[in-house]
Parts: C-alpha cells; structure tokens; sequence
C-alpha cells in the first residue's frame, strides 16, 4: 500500500509537470504561429487601460457636476473622491472605473464638454496582459487537476499517517488555487473595467479668502493670549520672586538714598 500511494503522488508530480510543459509548448506556438482568429479577433487579447488628466477648470462646481452625470451614460462610477483646499486653490481628485468599451468615449466627453480653463497632463497607458492571463489559466486547470488527483488518493488511502499526509497537501494546494484565482479575478476586473484619475482645481481669489482670514487671523490672536496667560499661571513662582526681588531692590536703594540724605 505504501508503495503504491508514493507511486500514485509520483504520478501526479508527473502530470503536473507534463501539463504544465505542455502549456509552455503551446504558448510558445502560440507567440510563434497565433491562430487566424486572434489575428483578426481583437477581443482575445486581454488589455488594462488607465487615463489620467489634470487641468486647471473655470468652475469646480460645474465641472463635478457635469462629471458626475454624465458617469450614467457611460455606465461608469466614481470609486473614489477627495477634495481638497489650499491657499492659492480648491479642487476635486476622482477615480472613475468605467467598461473598457466606453473607457475613449468617456474620455473624450469629459475633455471636450469640461470647463477646462487649461490642460496640465493627459496621459494613457495601456498595457497587454494576455500573455499573464493565459498562464494563470493554465496554473489553475494544472493545480485543480492535481487536487482531484490527491481526492482520489485521500479516498483510496489506508491509514492515519497517509490521510494526514494527503489532508495537509490538499489544503496547501487548496489555499494556493484561492490566491491564483483572486489574482485572476483581480485582472478580469482591471480588464473589463478601466481606470480614470481625473484631478481639477479653480484658482481662488485673495479677496474671497480675506475676510475669512482676518477672522482667522483674530481667534489666533486671542489663542495666543489665553497661551501666554497660560505660561505665566505656570510661571507664579518665577514671577513672585522676580517682583519680590524688584520690591526689595528699590525699596533698599530708597533706604540707602534716604540715609545719605539725612547725613547731608
């Protein structure tokens, strides 16, 4: 029985290892003799596109509005936003997840019907991941095979030792087809939808902010005294003995000067 559950385990390193060989050899076809159709067939090929445009707009408002409607007919939506609000400017940062089918539409709505004032960066990347695709594919049709293999022998097994043995390696082989799966998962997501990083700010007016800075500007004042009033509670000692002293100083040059006005 030993004998033929370490000859079984051999088969099934064997058939991992042929399956895989034989992908590597028809992925090598592939690059070298690809098929007719995915010549012609530009679905087959797996592709991650990501956009990213910043620019300089009229109006914030607006232009988050107009964003922000028109995401419905494109079947987009906003997977995050932050605002934010500096001296000199206020703006908006967006990432926008769109079907790659409408990911140019998208786009190009947004750069021509935008209230952009001016453009600092418009960039596209797009990058070709069919190869990656294709080779998780076939590590998880690899590993699945493998894990029906050590079923079979968790079935056929006949004592503890050997159950144990096979129990550890299919949760092993279990754990790592969950993490080749998710990272499939992860690039059917990044394929089918694309990616938008949209980032736009209005340039604000000093006189807008002055009256809100003036008032800022006046409760700092009055937190610095109630600090200072703070600091010299802290320091009553220290200011007791410096008066003390002061006191005691004057008074004793006002003995001094009374006695040699006497002596006159």
């Amino acid at each position: 029985m030993k004998k033929m559950f370490h000859l079984l385990i051999l088969t099934t390193l064997l058939i991992g290892c042929d399956g895989a060989g034989k992908e590597s050899v028809d992925s090598d076809k592939l690059r070298r003799d690809p098929p007719e159709t995915e010549l012609t067939d530009k679905d087959l090929r797996k592709l991650t596109k990501e956009a990213i445009l910043r620019f300089r707009t009229g109006n914030n408002q607006e232009t988050y509005a107009l964003i922000h409607h028109s995401l419905k007919d494109f079947d987009a939506y906003i997977a995050g936003e932050n605002t934010f609000n500096y001296s000199n400017h206020t703006g908006f940062d967006l990432t926008i997840k769109v079907p790659a089918a409408q990911f140019d539409s998208l786009l190009n709505y947004i750069v021509n019907k935008a209230n952009i004032k001016e453009l600092k960066n418009k960039s596209i990347q797009i990058n070709d991941v069919t190869e990656e695709f294709i080779d998780i594919q076939a590590r998880i049709n690899i590993k699945k095979e493998a894990e029906q293999k050590l079923t079979e022998l968790l079935q056929q097994s006949g004592n503890l030792s050997e159950t144990l043995e096979i129990q550890k390696q299919l949760m092993d082989l279990r754990a790592d087809i969950e993490s080749v799966e998710g990272r499939l998962k992860y690039l059917s997501d990044q394929v089918d939808y694309s990616t938008i990083r949209i980032s736009f700010y209005e340039n604000t007016k000093y006189s807008k902010r002055f009256f809100v800075d003036l008032w800022d500007a006046l409760k700092n004042g009055w937190q610095v005294f109630l600090h200072v009033l703070t600091l010299l509670a802290n320091l009553w000692v220290v200011v007791f003995v410096f008066l003390l002293l002061r006191f005691g100083y004057k008074y004793y040059r006002r003995r001094i000067e009374d006695r040699k006005n006497n002596h006159r």
